[in-house]
């Protein structure tokens, strides 16, 4: 089963909802293979969403330290 369901608009845009889960028994061989390309794209993101907070918190942490070190030595 497929944590995301792809819904096609009227206009042709397709929408991909992480709301939905979309069984494998209800899709086409063809529409299979959009949604495991889907998967890995999204696999993907999220993999590099969490690279990115994750530097973002070595960041803040580091910065903390550094004003906690100049605070202890009078700079600030």
């Amino acid at each position: 089963m497929f944590d995301f369901r792809i819904i096609v608009m009227p206009d042709g845009t397709q929408i991909i909802d992480r709301n939905l889960q979309t069984p494998y028994n209800a899709l086409t061989h063809v529409r299979m293979l959009d949604y495991i390309e889907v998967e890995k794209q999204l696999a993907f993101v999220d993999r590099q969403r969490r690279m990115a907070q994750r530097a973002q918190k070595r960041r803040v942490l580091k910065n903390k330290m550094f004003y906690k070190l100049a605070h202890i030595c009078g700079i600030v």
